[in-house]
């Protein structure tokens, strides 16, 4: 969809064209045809003219002056550029040097506006038009660059918005084993029969009650004149969850295939760096399986075993995603992680507290969560720091197991924080996001959330 185009010729273009009323030679051209004044257009959002002739494209589409460095005018300029039914070249001779300075994110933006699922309907959608970018310099590196950030953030969507019938555990599994295409990326997925020899009886627990196999996916990337330890990406890979036999409702179980967004984002990251090509030492894990109710699936006051050895009762089977992600995070520091950031759709409580706004967030070390939040300041994808401290620890308390997996009634996020920490190493720098909130809209489906963070983190 996004193209380049070497050569430009005002006179002989025939697609229509995209310009900012900058004061610029170029822009000056095309308002002289017109004999028109440039200042009535420089207050309008976006404008659109036909040539009547006096150029071989239709249409000139006028961006007002720097409107293009507001965010939220960005977003609305790219609304209408997305609504657009025919090719177009955007002239990036008329920008300023500001807004040059943003074509990376005004191509993301373009690529993430522009997306749709419609692989399952009979009727598709028709295919969008090529965007076409034109300049004098060389701006390849920030259109490419925009174009991955893009479709790194379009293909989580793509695995959160395709349902359990057609994105199983192994269907994830397979297209992390496709990623050893990318340059410094290894993948290796382990099966059922290895999880068992690695003791991920809390994993193993959650897949019981399942007919599909689970696999524990484990891809990294390494740049190979990276000297840094490796930081862990840990999404939880819950590829639907029923509640088991604590079993959601009929108004709570529809929607239940985004409860693997969490995996979706850590493997979109990871092939957006490995095709960034950035200079890092990173992994992207993920314990993959569903949660449902059959012969062999887990009941309440069950006691699972850890593969760290911690025994745990079960309070309820709907709290199956930390079980997932006690193994997760035990096997990235397995592996040599001292820094983890895990990513899942965890609890309902998070939206409760700050509905689909933010992120909760919960960490063990300040140094580690600064670092991350400066890059949140940047990509804004809002988190807000939640407490998780020796209160909620205490509510995991079990007279017949080491702890429990649910506490009381209130504090609900910070008490399944609690319980993924309680798997974490006191050395291990750890940082937990919820995004059960944020992961989804009514409006758009899956939202690629922490996707672009992630790979941000990484590229300096």
């Amino acid at each position: 969809m996004i193209k380049l185009l070497d050569k430009f010729d005002l006179m002989k273009e025939t697609r229509d064209l995209v310009i900012v009323a900058n004061e610029n030679k170029q822009t000056q051209l095309l308002f002289d045809l017109f004999d028109s004044e440039l200042e009535q257009f420089n207050d309008e959002l976006f404008s659109s003219v036909y040539s009547l002739g006096k150029l071989k494209s239709k249409r000139v589409h006028i961006i007002g002056r720097n409107k293009l460095m507001n965010d939220e005018k960005l977003k609305k300029v790219i609304s209408k550029l997305s609504r657009l039914k025919e090719e177009y070249v955007i002239l990036t001779n008329t920008f300023s040097q500001d807004e040059i300075s943003k074509l990376s994110l005004f191509v993301e933006k373009l690529v993430v506006k522009t997306y749709k699922i419609d692989t399952f309907k009979s009727k598709k959608s028709k295919d969008l038009p090529d965007v076409y970018f034109y300049s004098e310099e060389d701006i390849d590196s920030s259109i490419n660059e925009g174009k991955i950030y893009g479709e790194s953030i379009n293909k989580a969507k793509d695995l959160v918005n395709t349902p359990y019938n057609y994105m199983k555990a192994k269907d994830l599994a397979d297209y992390a084993k496709f990623l050893e295409k990318y340059e410094g990326i290894t993948v290796k997925i382990y099966e059922k029969n290895e999880i068992e020899k690695m003791n991920m009886g809390s994993f193993l627990g959650v897949n019981q009650g399942s007919s599909d196999e689970p696999y524990l996916i484990f891809i990294q990337y390494k740049n190979k004149d990276n000297k840094d330890e490796p930081i862990a990406l840990v999404g939880k890979g819950v590829m639907y969850d029923t509640g088991g036999y604590s079993l959601k409702t009929p108004k709570t179980m529809p929607g239940m295939k985004v409860d693997m967004a969490g995996s979706a984002a850590v493997v979109s990251a990871i092939e957006g760096i490995a095709r960034l090509g950035l200079d890092a030492n990173v992994m992207s894990i993920v314990a993959a399986t569903d949660n449902r109710i059959g012969d062999g699936a887990i009941v309440p006051d069950d006691i699972l075993t850890a593969a760290s050895g911690k025994t745990i009762e079960i309070v309820s089977t709907d709290a199956e995603g930390r079980l997932t992600l006690a193994d997760a995070v035990w096997f990235a520091q397995e592996q040599g992680a001292k820094k983890i950031i895990d990513v899942a759709t965890l609890t309902g409580a998070i939206l409760v507290s700050l509905a689909q706004y933010y992120t909760g967030a919960f960490t063990n070390n300040q140094e580690f969560y600064d670092e991350f939040k400066s890059v949140i300041e940047k990509t804004k994808e809002d988190i807000w720091l939640m407490p998780v401290s020796k209160v909620f620890h205490d509510e995991l308390k079990s007279d017949v197991a080491d702890i429990s997996n649910k506490g009381g009634r209130f504090g609900g996020s910070s008490i399944a924080a609690a319980f993924i920490e309680e798997f974490i190493n006191k050395d291990t720098a750890w940082i937990h996001l919820d995004i059960a909130g944020t992961a989804s809209n009514k409006k758009d489906g899956a939202t690629g959330v922490m996707v672009k963070s992630f790979i941000k983190l990484f590229h300096k």
